[in-house]
């Protein structure tokens, strides 16, 4: 009698061929994080630290940049609001956070790997390395600090008369002619609410948007509202014209968060 030609032999057979291409894919998978994980340390010891040390950044393949300001340059209340909108788990989680409300899906650890150790970044294998050099490279080895440092530096607030304005003080010098320190609550919510979707919300060319977004802030940081699930990040559904500009993929999901 012949075994193994029928259909229960047929599946066992498939069954078998599913898990060894599995197991091909998850050891592939392992080989080359385990390749990022060990070229981003090198990377970071050789590079980001002594930069750190020497006060300033660089993007991979670029010039250092001189900090415009530190984390010490802010109050604590400005950091407490910078924190609350852009990862409130900051001071909790290893580089990755999936669980806190409002959080999104890109932390400030995540933000500046991809600032400082990506030369373009695309979607897809680059947000396995880039969680995998935030986690187990960016978090071990950089304080939370130097990390709110690097941040408030590197981040993009948008285009003023065409180029780019890059930095916290560079963002209030340029929609403000002020110094970070200087700004009042109100303006300094503003150049936060910026950061999540620049275009969308930028200062001067949607201002109305840009309002909407610092009251939803306002009611975020004075406990009037308490975001409904990680994504509720724009805390609450969006204004129609809004989502009608365009939102990045899996940043939002209207319709579900209720009052």
């Amino acid at each position: 009698m012949r075994t193994g030609r029928g259909p229960r032999g047929r599946l066992k057979r498939a069954a078998i061929i599913v898990l060894v291409v599995l197991g091909v894919i998850v050891a592939v998978m392992a080989v080359y994080g385990f390749r990022q994980v060990r070229s981003a340390e090198a990377y970071t010891h050789s590079v980001i630290v002594n930069d750190l040390r020497a006060a300033r950044w660089r993007r991979p393949n670029s010039s250092p940049i001189p900090f415009q300001i530190t984390h010490r340059d802010l109050s604590p209340r400005q950091i407490e609001i910078l924190v609350a909108v852009q990862d409130p788990g900051f001071y909790r989680h290893a580089g990755i956070d999936l669980s806190t409300p409002g959080a999104g899906l890109t932390t400030i650890t995540q933000a500046i790997v991809k600032q400082l150790y990506f030369s373009h970044f695309k979607s897809g294998i680059a947000k396995i390395k880039q969680s995998l050099i935030a986690v187990f490279v960016v978090d071990n080895l950089i304080a939370k600090e130097d990390q709110l440092t690097l941040f408030i530096n590197a981040m993009f607030f948008g285009n003023v008369d065409g180029r780019p304005v890059v930095g916290l003080a560079a963002a209030a010098e340029a929609y403000y002619e002020k110094a970070v320190t200087e700004l009042d609550e109100g303006q300094y919510i503003s150049l936060v609410a910026m950061l999540v979707m620049p275009g969308t919300f930028h200062l001067r060319d949607h201002p109305q948007w840009n309002r909407d977004r610092c009251d939803r802030i306002k009611a975020l940081i004075d406990g009037r509202y308490r975001p409904k699930g990680l994504m509720d990040q724009f805390y609450g559904d969006l204004p129609q014209e809004v989502i009608d500009a365009g939102l990045p993929a899996f940043s939002y999901f209207g319709g579900w968060y209720g009052d």
